[in-house]
């Protein structure tokens, strides 16, 4: 309630208005990701609906139909085409398509062209008018935010403000965040929440006046409750964050109360996506709960990883897959390290904070940071392999952007030492590299065929050349078999695809 009576006073009575209000350097990181981003919005460079990936066209057609029909289903939308999908046929043998994501963002979305189709645009008419206002809104703005909440966290190092400033621009940037900021997606809003949530356990930590814990809590959970709703990977950050409220100096009575607050906050979200689930296909996650998608193109060598249990060798096949695999997201052409190289100086810097002068609740918060990213790329070196599904393989790693940037912010702890000319150097080469392919990254950070090799080459070819289609990609199909929910149900057998 302060902080409501100190805004009412500042607006009423602007003679009092404490000196500073606007701060430059708080403000430059976020201003550069908009100056940067604008320009290089999908429907801006690529307006052609022909070149809007699969994703992003659920995303739209969740929110048309939910504006415009009221309902889930998108067969009514004109990205009913769309290949990220599901098909749930119910107990009357009626056949339905949904968006294979959590329903969540879609819903969200529609709020924004609710009022736009009531000032009179519509995906009809003004379709990539609209669908640059909701990329502006669901994904740009939200980059922008990350940049200030940075900035705002990176008061736990004790930086001067041009320095947090750099490391609040560095860990957009640099990181894949400004990259996949250009085009409709879950894993940006989602890697913001998951930043929002850990700025308001780190500032019940490190804040200089008495904070009001209730409401930083609640808003914690909240935060972190949506950004599970809305991208599933980012529940891997939910141990780690209500494991920080376990670990305040407080007494054990007040650890316990201050998580069921956190607790309270997520209740929100998760209802929300219980009821529009229930309103959906009924499924956890809309269909992204199902078996991995079928290919988009014939590709022989892409066998299944135990074609034959008993031939000799078999028990190493799917060890020897999986290290492949793990190389090919580490340092392959969907490489996290071979894009963003940088990051290896946000893991220094996780060890660097377990020293025993930092507060604990930020050595919980930054092993958690690096365990769930262990996880993540574990669980899609097992679930994902190169070879299956190329239009499903964009720029970089799009799945892992919910935690890089998170990772690259523990690097502020290694900022604020003194180094050595050849480590700044060698640090100043990584970073120019990861801000260089970020950048270039998004100019089509998703396109409709996917990149089948290394992302940044392909995407300067790209830029270069003006082409939309790779040289060297099997032409793929305009339709694919669609899973279906319960083929069990009468006419399931029966649904065509589009």
């Amino acid at each position: 309630m302060r902080w409501l009576l100190e805004l009412l006073r500042v607006l009423l009575f602007p003679r009092h208005r404490p000196k500073g209000m606007v701060r430059p350097w708080a403000l430059s990181a976020p201003v550069l990701v908009l100056i940067l981003a604008l320009p290089l919005l999908r429907p801006v460079r690529h307006p052609d609906p022909r070149q809007i990936s699969d994703d992003e066209m659920a995303l739209l057609a969740t929110t048309q139909a939910w504006v415009e029909h009221e309902t889930l289903s998108i067969d009514a939308t004109d990205f009913k085409n769309t290949r990220t999908r599901v098909v749930v046929v119910d107990a009357g043998g009626v056949a339905r398509s949904y968006a294979a994501q959590p329903p969540t963002m879609g819903v969200l979305l529609a709020i924004s062209y609710r009022v736009m189709r009531y000032y009179g645009l519509t995906f009809a008419r003004d379709g990539p008018t609209v669908a640059y206002l909701l990329t502006l809104l669901g994904v740009t703005l939200p980059a922008a935010c990350a940049a200030g909440l940075i900035y705002r966290m990176g008061r736990l190092f004790e930086l001067p403000r041009p320095k947090r400033a750099l490391l609040a621009a560095v860990c957009v940037i640099a990181s894949g965040l400004f990259t996949y900021a250009t085009v409709l997606n879950v894993h940006v809003p989602a890697a913001t929440l998951i930043l929002a949530s850990a700025t308001c356990l780190i500032h019940l930590s490190i804040a200089q006046r008495k904070p009001i814990t209730p409401i930083w809590l609640c808003c914690a959970g909240f935060c972190a409750a949506l950004a599970a709703v809305i991208d599933p990977s980012s529940i891997a950050f939910a141990p780690t964050l209500a494991g920080v409220v376990l670990v305040y100096r407080w007494s054990w009575l007040q650890r316990i109360g201050g998580l069921l607050l956190f607790v309270a906050g997520a209740v929100g979200p998760l209802a929300l996506h219980t009821t529009f689930v229930w309103r959906g296909s009924g499924e956890l996650y809309h269909g992204m709960n199902f078996t991995a998608p079928p290919r988009t193109y014939d590709d022989a060598d892409d066998t299944d990883v135990l074609d034959d249990p008993d031939e000799p060798g078999a028990f190493w096949k799917p060890i020897g897959r999986a290290l492949g695999t793990a190389g090919y997201l580490f340092f392959g052409g969907h490489g996290l390290l071979s894009h963003f190289p940088v990051l290896a100086i946000g893991v220094l810097g996780v060890t660097m904070i377990m020293h025993r002068h930092w507060p604990q609740a930020a050595k919980v918060l930054a092993a958690g940071t690096l365990a769930a990213a262990v996880y993540l790329m574990v669980a899609y070196t097992i679930h994902r392999r190169p070879g299956r599904a190329w239009a499903d393989w964009m720029f970089a790693a799009k799945w892992f952007v919910v935690f890089a940037p998170m990772v690259l912010f523990w690097s502020g702890a290694w900022l604020r030492k003194a180094h050595r000319t050849g480590s700044w150097v060698v640090v100043g080469v990584l970073l120019a590299f990861s801000l260089a392919v970020g950048i270039i990254g998004a100019t089509y950070p998703q396109p409709r065929q996917g990149y089948n090799g290394y992302t940044a080459y392909l995407a300067v070819r790209q830029l270069w050349q003006g082409d939309t289609q790779q040289a060297d990609s099997p032409a793929l199909p305009s339709t694919r078999p669609f899973p279906i929910a319960n083929p069990d149900l009468p006419g399931a057998a029966d649904r065509l695809a589009p």
